[in-house]
C-alpha cells in the first residue's frame, strides 16, 4: 500500500528531470544523477515504512521484534514474518472487555476462519474449522484468550478439518472342480461365498501437548495443564455387505430321463 506515492518513478528520472537531458552524456554527471537517484529511492523507502511501522501488521523486523518485546510475545524465529505480525496485531489490539463477538474477531483475525463460540455446561467451546490445512498454532491461539478471559471461566479450543477416505478392493479367485456328470449323485455346482462380510478398520492417533505457563504450578513455567486436547470424531468403520448363493443339483444320468 503507497503513502507518499514516491515510489511510482525511479529516483534516477526524477533527478534528470529537474536538468538538461543532455547532462546524462557526461559520464561524471551521469554518475552523480545515478548515486542521487539511488538515495531518493532509499528515502522513499523508508518513509513508507516508517508509518507502516504504526501497526504491527505491517511493521518490518526491527520494528516487529520491539512490538513482541513489549508486548511479551515469546519470538518464534520459526514462523513466517506474516505469522509473527499478525500474532503481535492481535496483542496489541486486544484489549477491552472480551465477548463472544470479540472472540469470533481473534478467531477471524488470527486463523482467517469464521468460528462459533458455545457453552458445555460451565465449559466456554471455542470451535473453528481449518479445511485448507493452514499452519495454525492452538497454544498460541490459547495464549492470546488466556490473557484476556476471566480466570473463573474455563475454556476449550477446537480445530475441526475435514479428510478424505480412500478404499481398496482386492478379489480372489478359487479353483473349482466339476466332476463329470453320472459319475456321483447331487453333484453341487453352485459357487460358494469365502466370507459374507467386509471389516474395514481404521487406526486414528491423537498427539496432546502441554504448553507451560509461568507460574501455575511449582516454579515459573514448569508443571501447566493445558492441552490442545485434539482428537478423532469417529473410530472404525465397519459397511455391512450382504451376500446370496445359489445351490444347484444336477440328476444323476438317467434318472431325470426315467431311463
Amino acid at each position: 500500500m503507497e503513502i507518499f506515492y514516491n515510489s511510482s518513478a525511479p529516483g534516477y528520472e526524477e533527478i534528470v528531470s529537474y536538468g538538461p537531458k543532455w547532462w546524462t552524456e557526461y559520464k561524471e554527471m551521469n554518475a552523480v544523477y545515478m548515486f542521487e537517484g539511488w538515495l531518493l529511492d532509499i528515502m522513499a523507502k523508508k518513509m513508507e515504512q516508517e508509518v507502516k511501522n504504526q501497526f504491527p501488521s505491517q511493521a518490518d523486523l526491527p520494528t516487529l521484534l520491539a512490538y513482541e518485546k513489549m508486548l511479551r510475545i515469546e519470538s518464534d524465529v520459526e514462523l513466517t514474518i506474516q505469522e509473527r505480525r499478525r500474532i503481535a496485531d492481535i496483542y496489541y489490539y486486544g484489549t477491552g472487555h472480551l465477548s463472544g463477538s470479540v472472540i469470533l474477531q481473534l478467531i477471524r483475525a488470527y486463523t482467517g476462519h469464521e468460528g462459533k463460540v458455545y457453552w458445555d455446561g460451565y465449559t466456554l467451546c471455542i470451535e473453528f474449522n481449518n479445511n485448507d490445512g493452514s499452519f495454525i498454532s492452538l497454544g498460541i491461539l490459547q495464549k492470546i484468550i488466556r490473557r484476556r478471559i476471566p480466570a473463573h471461566i474455563p475454556f476449550q479450543t477446537k480445530c475441526t478439518c475435514k479428510v478424505s477416505l480412500g478404499l481398496s478392493v482386492e478379489t480372489g479367485a478359487w479353483e473349482k472342480c466339476f466332476i463329470q456328470a453320472g459319475l456321483l449323485p447331487d453333484v453341487n455346482m453352485g459357487l460358494g461365498i469365502a466370507c459374507d462380510g467386509i471389516a474395514v478398520k481404521t487406526t486414528a492417533q491423537a498427539v496432546k501437548i502441554t504448553y507451560p505457563i509461568a507460574g501455575d504450578s511449582g516454579n515459573a513455567g514448569i508443571y501447566p495443564i493445558i492441552s490442545t486436547e485434539l482428537q478423532t470424531a469417529g473410530g472404525d468403520v465397519l459397511p455391512k455387505v450382504k451376500t446370496e448363493s445359489w445351490k444347484v443339483v444336477y440328476p444323476v444320468c438317467g434318472d431325470a430321463l426315467g431311463i
